[in-house]
């Protein structure tokens, strides 16, 4: 009896001192550990979005090719093919560089204007004599025609309306300011901006065309977008 008393004391210290070991305590605590490491360091996972590349504009990519061109001004009057009908390559005004980029669109300004001239002529009050080979060619019947047919948008600069002028936009000018403003220069809107964080314009001035900050260098007739 007293042997077995003695045994049972023995089994019951020894359970105490493994429940106190320090190996098992240790390694319940790197586990516990290691659960709230590893939870710490697991966060969602956030997906980055991917910029998606937008592709040039036709309008543009078109106006541009006659500054890299280095065309001569050149306002002489040509007779030309009907329709699709354009001067030498090397040669135009400023209305060409409006002409040939909305044609990258499938635009052809010299029948639609020419056609609209004979249907509507007392909307072409400069107009005496229909001719196909020049009236598209210039500013003042090409302002009367996108008046009656493009989508006419704000002529301003402010906040509300900057943002308004895009790539491919066409824009009408007259050198001096209202009531003597008469169309006297036309242009492309360029998807490049300037210093002051407004658009370039695409345009022939003379002596060749120009990428340029002179969007509000003028007085602004006309802001327009043709649908292709």
């Amino acid at each position: 009896m007293r042997s077995s008393m003695a045994l049972f004391a023995a089994i019951v210290v020894f359970s105490a001192a493994a429940c106190r070991s320090p190996e098992i305590g240790s390694r319940s605590t790197a586990t516990a550990t290691a659960t709230a490491t590893a939870t710490a360091v697991s966060p969602i996972p956030i997906p980055v979005p991917v910029p998606v590349p937008v592709p040039p504009n036709p309008i543009v990519t078109r106006a541009r090719l006659e500054v890299a061109r280095g065309v001569t001004y050149d306002s002489a009057y040509l007779p030309i093919a009907y329709p699709n009908g354009d001067p030498s390559p090397d040669r135009g005004v400023c209305t060409d560089v409006v002409i040939r980029s909305l044609r990258a669109t499938g635009v052809d300004l010299q029948s639609r204007i020419h056609e609209d001239i004979l249907r509507h002529p007392t909307a072409y009050a400069t107009v005496k004599h229909p001719d196909g080979n020049i009236d598209h060619r210039r500013v003042t019947p090409m302002l009367a025609y996108l008046r009656a047919h493009a989508t006419e948008l704000p002529k301003t600069f402010d906040d509300a309306s900057l943002s308004t002028w895009q790539p491919g936009d066409i824009v009408v000018w007259a050198f001096r300011p209202c009531p003597a403003c008469n169309p006297d220069h036309v242009g492309i809107v360029s998807d490049r901006k300037g210093a002051r964080d407004v658009p370039l314009v695409l345009h022939n001035i003379g002596p060749v065309p120009s990428e340029d900050d002179r969007l509000d260098a003028w007085t602004v007739l006309g802001h327009f977008r043709v649908k292709s």
